[in-house]
């Protein structure tokens, strides 16, 4: 059997209409997995099986969830991948945009492990290195960056909540890993508008000055793809990873080890 391979699991994806949750998506499916995408709205040309999720609402997540139930009759992969990041300086921001950072960023990833546990657990224990929950953190989680303390914090939070959780699941032999992947600087939508706003911040510094520090500041010298991230988050839903719990893979071109 190929350890990396997924085939007959189901796969949930929060944040799917994004860069790095398209990317997920289609390598899960890619590799053998049913994957169910989930969003706050289905874009454009959406299959059928899209699930509309807010990951901030319980009862979004317990409809969610019921349905999945439902259908398929297992969860065998949960990738926490919904996340905002909002940027401005610490004396601008609204304590309104702070609070929705960690509403989104925690509070998303508090509630899929709070109400998905039961349904992966049952599943787990049919599955080879049990079922595999990949919450998407952060390099931000590691170092801090200017003009984005909520962002910064948020994820400095999924991180060691992803680590509770996993070493809480070990002690109730719930059969379910829990590892983080921390993303570099993505090439993305997101990033696009983030250089946009830090470019507004610093009095008009040019976008692609921006840019060409970003990448400068990275040992491998250049921002990181969406499936390069979408491989990590594979890898770890994946039997090949069985024995990786309450970790972290960072995927930056060694920027957190610079």
């Amino acid at each position: 059997m190929d350890k990396i391979r997924l085939d007959g699991a189901i796969a949930l994806v929060t944040g799917a209409n994004g860069d790095i949750g398209s990317a997920v998506c289609t390598l899960l499916e890619a590799r053998g997995a049913t994957v169910l995408r989930s969003d706050l709205r289905a874009p454009e040309g959406a299959a059928d099986g899209f699930l509309p999720l807010d990951v901030t609402s319980e009862g979004s997540w317990t409809q969610t969830l019921a349905a999945i139930e439902s259908r398929h009759g297992a969860l065998d992969i949960l990738v926490n991948n919904a996340g905002i990041a909002p940027m401005e300086r610490i004396d601008a921001m609204t304590l309104e945009d702070w609070r929705r950072c960690q509403q989104v960023n925690v509070e998303g990833v508090f509630l899929g492990l709070k109400l998905a546990s039961a349904l992966l657990a049952r599943s787990g224990g049919r599955r080879e290195g049990g079922a595999a929950i990949v919450n998407l953190c952060s390099g931000a989680s590691d170092r801090p960056s200017a003009f984005s303390a909520a962002y910064c914090v948020s994820k400095a939070a999924a991180r060691m909540l992803t680590r509770v959780a996993a070493v809480e699941f070990a002690a109730l032999k719930h059969p379910i890993r829990v590892n983080s992947v921390h993303p570099g600087v993505v090439e993305s939508a997101m990033m696009d508008d983030i250089l946009a706003t830090y470019s507004r911040i610093t009095g008009g510094t040019p976008v692609e000055t921006l840019r060409a520090g970003v990448a400068a500041s990275n040992p491998l010298g250049r921002f990181v793809e969406p499936v390069e991230v979408a491989e990590a988050v594979a890898f770890l839903a994946s039997p090949a990873a069985r024995y990786i719990h309450g970790d972290a893979i960072h995927v930056d071109g060694g920027y957190a080890a610079a």
